[in-house]
Parts: structure tokens; C-alpha cells; sequence
């Protein structure tokens, strides 16, 4: 016949046969026990601060905040878009008959691929 104690763990066969003869021993702690007893070992931490809900006060001086980042983005876009009008306009403006320093009728781009290549650069 087999002995029960033969399926329990070698911590708990050691427990049960010092309880048997007669030496009984305080129980191991776990971690977790042990932590519990002792707090003086656990690392202090400070408390948390208290966290207060923000006040209908906090939430408009935010809103106020958003909305000037806002102004300040649209009023870049708003110089890009300008600059980049003025530049379509300017090269539109090559494309189109001028009557300043070219000949009658002809364009800036015509006028410049007519221009002889000077390679003494080169």
C-alpha cells in the first residue's frame, strides 16, 4: 500500500513529519505574508498627490490656449497660400506677351530661349 504523503511536495512531506514528532515549527511566510508583517522593509513612497477635477475656470483658460495655437496655424497657411499665389502669378506672367524690354508679341520664355548661351563659364 502506497503512503498519501508520497503525491505531496518534499516542502510539505518536511512540514508533516516534523509536526509528526512532535517539533512543531512556526510556518514558513510567503513573500506576500512576509511583506504584510514587516512594513517597515518596504520601500516608502510618497503619497499621491491629490488630484482635484479641473474647474469650469481650467477648462476655458485650455480652450483659450487651443483656440490662439488655432489662429497662429491658419495665419501660417494663410502666408503660404499667399506666397504660393504670388508665385503661380509670376510664372503665369513669363507665359503671357509682354510689351517690357522684348520685342512686340513675344513672351519672357520666348525671349529667354532666344537669348544666345554663353558657355564661357564652363
Amino acid at each position: 500500500m502506497s503512503n498519501p504523503m508520497d503525491n505531496l511536495t518534499p516542502e510539505m512531506q518536511a512540514r508533516l513529519a516534523a509536526i509528526m514528532a512532535g517539533q512543531q515549527q512556526a510556518p514558513a511566510e510567503s513573500p506576500h505574508q512576509a511583506a504584510i508583517a514587516q512594513p517597515q522593509a518596504a520601500p516608502s513612497q510618497p503619497a499621491a498627490p491629490v488630484v482635484r477635477q479641473p474647474s469650469l475656470m481650467d477648462h476655458v483658460i485650455a480652450l483659450r490656449q487651443e483656440v490662439a495655437v488655432l489662429r497662429q496655424s491658419v495665419a501660417a497657411n494663410s502666408d503660404v497660400v499667399e506666397a504660393v499665389g504670388q508665385a503661380v502669378g509670376q510664372l503665369y506672367q513669363m507665359f503671357q506677351p509682354s510689351t517690357q524690354g522684348t520685342p512686340q508679341g513675344t513672351t519672357y520664355s520666348q525671349s529667354f530661349q532666344q537669348q544666345a548661351v554663353d558657355d564661357s563659364d564652363y
